[in-house]
């Protein structure tokens, strides 16, 4: 029988039904349509994968030249497939993975025996099951009989799992959950083997990038990855309750709105995790000192507030903005330098704020108190309204009336906006840009609950 023949006239059919416009269908309809074309589409890549699994079969690398892949000059039947297909090569390997499990063993004489998952066969050729969900059984079912389990139980796990599935409608996910479960039922040793692969496994790298990013990767243990999820969440859920905001905080918490990308939120909660882990008082020092960065700078950049400086262990330079930034809060020392290379000035190691100034900022501030954001005062770095060191502020003095509690996020941007903070009546209060407000009107910014100032507004 010319599949392909076929194949064309039902494409043609095909082609007409895809092409209608989805926009003009009822709810129902839509929904139904989806489920038909879904249904369709599984009979598809069952066929794929099939397909694809005798072409990997014939391309074995025991048959060398003889083989398919080979005789066409492929060097791999991942190439091969992807080259006649026009899919990547990551979804070649996939239907070939999944193809090869679904195979029999090649037996004497060059037949093919029964395959090992005929249940998940079955499913398959009948449309009842996704290949997402076939690939996610065989490999547990597999990893079941790496294991050592007897074949009547495999097949078990195997039946068990293709019919929850397609009765209960299981999304591959859920069937990979289920499959875990299923599997700690059936494994008599337990997780524990397991876990001594992922003990073995766990890492973290990084390199030096020749752009000054460091670069890097990492494996963590279920335990580990457990941690990292729970501590990142938590630094990046915001409080939940109703507040009230002046007419100038709404517009300042919507010009000033975090714009972050959800991996550059991750890095941020890490980074800022490591750094109140560094500045902990039970951790190790070094030399008398806790953890902390040395940056160089000349007197002219520092003064200016622009140009770069330098920090001891790093190749790349950062921005002043960065470094006034870090000064506020971070354990850094500056050494500032003159132009004939001369230090002017080593850097005070009592900049930073003690335990008590932050309990009273806390009370004070409530928070993060940039407009509209809800950060609470332990995710909170003290910042300098007045810069420290600066001539408003000669002696380097780090006192609760020039200070402000200010998220991570928000830190970063007053250093690189037009935004500034000033304190006025001892409570901070944000300066909008004069493009923004052309008269700079200072907004309170506290949520400290004794003030007797009334809102104005109400936001949601």
């Amino acid at each position: 029988m010319q599949i392909a023949p076929r194949l064309d006239r039902i494409g043609a059919d095909l082609r007409a039904v895809v092409g209608a416009d989805p926009a003009g269908r009822s709810d129902a309809d839509l929904l139904a349509d989806l489920a038909a074309l879904e249904a369709v589409g599984r009979l598809i890549d069952a066929a794929r994968v099939r397909f694809a699994g005798e072409l990997g079969s014939r391309s074995r690398r025991e048959l060398g030249d003889e083989g398919l892949s080979r005789s066409q000059n492929f060097t791999s039947p991942t190439k091969l497939l992807s080259a006649v297909t026009g899919v990547s090569a990551r979804e070649s390997g996939s239907r070939l993975a999944l193809g090869g499990r679904l195979r029999g063993a090649m037996l004497l004489g060059g037949a093919t025996g029964p395959s090992p998952f005929p249940r998940v066969v079955e499913a398959l050729t009948d449309g009842t099951l996704a290949v997402e969900t076939a690939a996610v059984i065989t490999m547990r079912c597999a990893a079941l009989t790496e294991r050592g389990l007897p074949a009547d139980v495999v097949s078990g796990a195997e039946h068990t799992l293709v019919d929850e599935t397609v009765k209960s409608g299981l999304t591959p996910d859920e069937t990979g959950k289920l499959a875990v479960r299923l599997r700690e039922l059936l494994d008599p040793d337990g997780a524990e083997p397991r876990d001594e692969e992922h003990q073995r496994q766990r890492a973290l790298t990084f390199t030096r990038s020749s752009d000054g990013m460091l670069r890097g990767r990492f494996a963590l243990t279920p335990e580990q990855s457990g941690i990292w999820v729970e501590s990142i969440q938590a630094l990046q859920s915001p409080r939940i309750g109703p507040r009230f905001v002046s007419e100038d905080e709404f517009v300042a918490q919507t010009v000033t709105a975090d714009t972050r990308t959800q991996p550059q939120r991750n890095v941020d909660a890490v980074t800022e995790l490591i750094a109140r882990a560094a500045g902990a008082p039970d951790m190790p020092h070094l030399a008398g000192a806790t953890t902390t960065v040395n940056v160089h700078v000349t007197l002219n950049d520092l003064e200016a507030g622009r140009g770069v400086a330098w920090i001891d262990g790093i190749d790349e330079p950062v921005p002043a903005s960065a470094i006034q930034q870090l000064r506020c809060h971070a354990p850094f020392a500056t050494t500032v330098f003159g132009d004939r290379g001369e230090v002017l000035h080593q850097g005070k190691s009592r900049r930073l704020f003690t335990p008590a100034q932050n309990r009273a900022l806390a009370a004070r501030d409530g928070g993060c108190v940039w407009p509209g954001c809800e950060r609470p005062p332990s995710w909170c770095e003290s910042h300098h309204v007045r810069a420290w060191g600066s001539e408003e502020n000669p002696a380097g003095r780090t006192d609760i009336d020039n200070a402000a509690l200010l998220c991570h996020f928000h830190h970063s941007h007053l250093h690189t906006s037009g935004w500034t903070l000033v304190m006025l009546d001892g409570a901070p209060h944000i300066v909008p840009p004069r493009w923004r407000d052309p008269e700079q009107t200072p907004i309170p910014t506290t949520r400290r609950r004794t003030t007797l100032d009334p809102p104005r507004r109400t936001a949601a």
